[in-house]
């Protein structure tokens, strides 16, 4: 038989055995659901921090990088820095593909709005510039219809001169701008010397007075072709404006032949450029765009871009690199060889000798003379003002000579300032004295 003491030991032991195992399958269970609550809990963590980390860097788009962006594509403010991700962790995820396909997406719409803004702004600026022409090109026809009326020397006289160099000036302006919106420069001019192309230019700026022309026969005397007569007036005009509003005294302009062309060497005496400003010249010099006007800044420094847009049109170049012999800039600008006209035809210098004689043989009359300075104001089939030419007036003969020719005198006397304002004005409306027509849009210029 079973001892009893031996028995109930025995099954103390299986029982203590049992529990013990029970105990130790219920501990490494309650440490494996435990592992399993952290893991949970960490990946709880993790999602709730990349929820909040998406949370700040959608906020971070709208709030930084989207006001960056509009700044740079629609303010035009080129240094503002674009941020880009704040948290790097999210490169490449849908998130950042995310963000760059709206930056995308503004760009092209702040895009298309400029283009289409721009459309219909040039489109406006266009129709205002032509109407406004057309009224300055009759007031300035008026103006020399009295000119011719009315004898030099009277007060007169001399305010009808301060006032056609006004209107003058004004055209300039107009005319400026439709190059600029992509037009041409919207007179036709015929055939014409460089000695005529410097006296118009010169005619178009306020400080005229200043502007020292060295008349050589051999150069001055020179033929441009008359589709780029204009053209070169105007460039030449903005060099001799920049030069005489950043220089005191002179501006001497002086014309070198060559074998491939000539050169309109432009030199003042006011401050050089530095570096960086001779940069964002050439810059504009080079430039061969329409003006976006959405973006103008300063439409008082558009000079260098109108002579871009016509070397870019028609064939010249121009230069304001160099340092003049007085210290300040010299601009120069190159007219090919290709660009040179033949002048008028003998028949056509022998109908304007003939016009000229009859206009110094005819009594004045308190008309307009039948051979004056300018003929009856006609119109073109889209009933637009025309210029025909002038025949010289006989107070004023052509001069062979530099030293014959008039030279303007200081303003410091009224007289002496009104009969050499007189003598320029006279010389640039010979220098224009070619057949010119003026056109505007929807008309083609004539050849």
């Amino acid at each position: 038989m079973l001892d009893p003491q031996v028995t109930v030991t025995a099954l103390f032991g299986v029982g203590f055995a049992a529990a013990s195992a029970g105990l130790i399958a219920q501990t490494r269970a309650k440490g494996a659901l435990a592992r399993q609550v952290a893991s949970v809990q960490r990946k709880h963590d993790e999602a709730a921090g990349h929820v909040a980390a998406l949370e700040r860097e959608v906020r971070h788009f709208a709030e930084v990088a989207m006001p960056a962006l509009v700044d740079v594509l629609a303010r035009g403010h080129r240094g503002t820095p674009v941020p880009d991700l704040q948290h790097m962790q999210l490169a490449g995820t849908p998130v950042d593909h995310a963000h760059r396909a709206v930056g995308r997406l503004l760009q092209e719409a702040v895009t298309v709005t400029r283009e289409q803004m721009g459309r219909a702004a040039l489109s406006s600026v266009r129709e205002t510039i032509d109407e406004a022409q057309v009224r300055l090109h009759r007031c300035q026809i008026t103006v020399m219809e009295e000119l011719d009326r009315h004898p030099d020397g009277t007060m007169y006289h001399q305010g009808l001169m301060v006032l056609d160099h006004q209107v003058t000036q004004a055209l300039h302006t107009f005319q400026r701008l439709r190059i600029l919106t992509g037009s041409w420069p919207g007179l036709q001019r015929a055939d014409c010397t460089v000695r005529e192309v410097v006296e118009s230019a010169r005619g178009r700026i306020g400080d005229y007075l200043r502007v020292s022309y060295t008349y050589d026969p051999g150069t001055g005397e020179t033929w441009l072709e008359g589709r780029v007569v204009e053209p070169v007036t105007v460039a030449l005009a903005e060099l001799l404006a920049n030069a005489t509003s950043f220089s005191e005294g002179k501006v001497f302009v002086e014309v070198q032949l060559f074998q491939t062309g000539l050169c309109v060497v432009v030199d003042d005496g006011g401050l050089n450029m530095n570096a960086f400003q001779r940069e964002a010249a050439s810059q504009q010099l080079a430039q061969r765009q329409v003006l976006d006007i959405t973006t103008v800044r300063d439409a008082g420094q558009l000079g260098f871009a109108v002579i871009g847009r016509l070397a870019g049109e028609y064939g010249f170049t121009a230069d304001v690199t160099s340092t003049s012999p007085y210290g300040g800039v010299r601009a120069v600008l190159r007219v090919p060889l290709e660009l040179f006209g033949r002048g008028p035809s003998v028949d056509e210098d022998a109908a304007e000798r003939q016009a000229a004689h009859q206009a110094m043989s005819a009594p004045f009359t308190e008309g307009p003379p039948a051979g004056g300075a300018l003929a009856a104001q006609t119109t073109s089939p889209a009933g637009l003002p025309q210029r025909r030419r002038r025949s010289p007036r006989p107070a004023q003969p052509a001069h062979d000579h530099p030293n014959d020719a008039p030279a303007p005198v200081p303003a410091d006397d009224p007289e002496d300032f009104a009969s050499g304002y007189a003598a320029l004005s006279q010389a640039m409306r010979l220098a224009e004295a070619e057949p010119a027509e003026i056109t505007f849009e929807g008309e083609q210029p004539h050849a």
